[in-house]
């Protein structure tokens, strides 16, 4: 089973396992771009979820999708009825607490790729409220090798 390390600006670490039955090519796309690193913010329209923009070119289809998210689900989001040139719009979540995921528009779909070990939810929660409160912060994601 592969494993994902997250780690957070003010020195906390998460880990989480990746779904690789259930969303393999999310899986495979996501695990393929790592190391990752970005900003995280709040999520405006789904509650208790911190995500950052997901820039690769190479995206994955719809599958494991759900609108009704966990804590300590960590989901591939994209505009799936985007029909521009380009990349579209694309996100990585994670979520603290359970949630609907929506936006502007209503319920958005995602691809829930990893979850985050049961263990470290409180540290999740605490990191979560604290990016809600204070606005941003630098996430990195890296290939945990076993």
């Amino acid at each position: 089973m592969k494993r994902i390390r997250i780690k957070f600006e003010n020195g906390e670490e998460i880990t989480a396992s990746m779904l690789e039955e259930k969303a393999p090519y999310t899986c495979e796309k996501i695990w393929n771009s790592l190391p990752l690193e970005s900003v995280v913010t709040q999520s405006r329209w789904s509650g208790r979820e911190v995500n950052f923009a997901y820039t690769k070119k190479d995206m994955p289809p719809r599958e494991n999708q759900t609108i009704f998210t966990s804590v300590g689900d960590v989901c591939y989001w994209r505009d799936w009825n985007w029909e521009g040139e380009g990349v579209h719009p694309q996100a990585i979540a994670i979520y603290y607490g359970a949630e609907m995921a929506r936006s502007h528009r209503g319920h958005e779909p995602v691809n829930v790729f990893a979850q985050v070990d049961y263990h470290e939810f409180e540290g999740l929660v605490q990191i979560g409220e604290r990016v809600w409160l204070e606005g941003k912060e630098k996430i990195f994601i890296e290939r945990i090798d076993e």
